[in-house]
Order: structure tokens, then sequence, then C-alpha cells
């Protein structure tokens, strides 16, 4: 009897790595289409041109880790990176503060037009980029706000403020009233309500989204290409552009400057994956 009870545990243990094949599969299909790429643009980095262009799928011959320092130093990166740091964060900071007071007022506060305020920022996520460059382009142009750090970072903001609004103003829909209200009978200010309790209780979810704003700013390209002139004030995807000219592409130290963009990228979301989830399962909760 109990080796039949073997048997059949083991028949159905067998029958359920089976049914789970094709998902498992999908996994590892998935898995190798991502990586492969990163893998052969890391590779990449350390060719020669030469190697590249005869070689494109094969290993590095010689390492060639000169092509960092050369990126790094010859192409100004050093600049590009700083400019791309002091605009990001900046920007997350900025969006962080502006979007959890206007989330919180409108999440809590009854105030006439409440509604529709709040439907007029989220206007803005109606229209694609493309249709709001050229009105853009012409009140920064006139406001004297191009080809500026301070203004790149003015319409990063703006871009982003809809998008955080919606989502941190769910999220404090979520706290019940009587949390306001008890504090509010201890002497707590509505602002200090906000700043004491709501803030740190909303920490996920802040986390997530300066995360999304994050990525987004740190790889936006266009805006910035239309927006920026000067050599000096460019990003680091502008800065790409400095390896290409009308005849030849350096396609070695292009791939280790696609690296060097990319590494703050995968460092913020290694060293915040756990607060991203947490801050979407605990939105999703309440």
């Amino acid at each position: 009897m109990a080796g039949m009870a073997l048997m059949e545990f083991l028949n159905r243990s067998a029958q359920r790595r089976l049914q789970g094949a094709p998902f498992y599969f999908l996994l590892i299909l998935a898995t190798v289409i991502t990586l492969v790429p990163i893998i052969w643009v890391f590779a990449s980095a350390l060719k020669s041109n030469k190697e590249i262009r005869e070689s494109p799928l094969a290993l590095p011959g010689e390492w060639r880790f000169q092509n960092y320092i050369d990126a790094w130093f010859g192409a100004s990166f050093d600049a590009y990176f700083f400019n791309s740091i002091f605009i990001t964060v900046t920007s997350v900071g900025l969006v962080l503060i502006l979007s959890s007071l206007a989330a919180y007022s409108f999440a809590k506060m009854r105030f006439r037009g409440n509604q529709l305020l709040f439907f007029i920022f989220l206007f803005g996520m109606a229209f694609p980029l493309s249709a709001k460059l050229g009105p853009l382009l012409s009140l920064m142009y006139e406001l004297n706000l191009a080809n500026s750090r301070f203004g790149l970072i003015l319409v990063y903001v703006a871009g982003s403020l809809p998008f955080a609004i919606l989502m941190l103003r769910a999220f404090f829909q979520g706290f019940p009233q009587e949390l306001e209200d008890s504090a509010a009978l201890d002497g707590c200010s509505r602002f200090q309500f906000y700043l004491r309790i709501l803030l740190p209780l909303s920490k996920p979810s802040l986390m997530a989204l300066g995360i999304f704003v994050f990525m987004g700013t740190w790889n936006e390209f266009f805006q910035a290409l239309l927006l920026i002139n000067e050599d000096a004030k460019r990003t680091l995807p502008l800065g790409l552009t400095a390896f290409q000219d009308e005849y030849f592409t350096d396609f070695a130290l292009s791939f280790a400057g696609i690296n060097i963009t990319a590494v703050p990228v995968i460092i913020v979301y290694i060293m915040f994956q756990r607060n991203l989830i947490e801050g979407i399962t605990v939105g999703s909760l309440k």
C-alpha cells in the first residue's frame, strides 16, 4: 500500500511538472530574448570598431576597457552625466513634492471646482507628445527658457505631474477619514497631518512613483533634443549622438556610452525594486 501511494504521489508530481513545462519554457525564452541584446551591447563595448563590423556576434578578441575611458573623457560624458543627474534628481524631487500636495488636496479637501481642476490636470494625459511639442517649444522660447537646464526641468515636471497626481490621489483616498479627524482633535493642522502622518505612511507609493519618474526623465531624448542646443548642457541620451557624424559612427564608443547611460538606471532599480513592488501592491490593495 505504501509503495502504491508513493507511486501515485510521484505520478501526480510528474503530471504537475509536465503541465507547468510550457509556462517555464516561455519564461526561459523571455529571459533569453531579454538578456541576449544586453549581453551583446556590453560585449560590443569592449571591442574595436573593426571587430564590431567583422564579427558582431563574437566575443571580444581583445578586451578594450579603454573604450569607457575614451567615452567618459574624450566625449565629455562626465559633463553629460552631471547634467542628467542634476536634471533628473531635481525633476523627481519637484514632482514628488508638488504631486503629493496636489493629490492630498484633491483626495481629502472639499472646495468648489475640486473635480473640475483635477480633470484639467488629467487633460494633459489625453494628448500625445507630438501634439504638444509645437506650443511647448513656442512657449519655452518666448519665456527664454529654451537651451537651459531649468527650462528642461520645468518641461519634465509638467509632463510627469498628471500621472503622479492621478496615482497618489487614488492612494490617498484609501486612507480613512477617521485618521485625519483624530489627528485634528489632537491639534494637528492639515499641513502637519500631511507632513507628519500622510507622507510617512505613503512612503512605498512615493518610492514607486519616484522610480517611474526617474527612469522616464533619465532616458528622455526627444524633448531634450529640441530644447538643448549647447553641447555643455546635453544630457546622456543626447550625448550618445556625439559619436555620430555624416560619414562615420564610432560604434565602440557608442556602445560604451550606452552602458554608461544604462548603469545608473539598473542600479536604481536593483536598489529600490522592493519599494517599487511594495508601492504598486499597496496601492492596488487599497
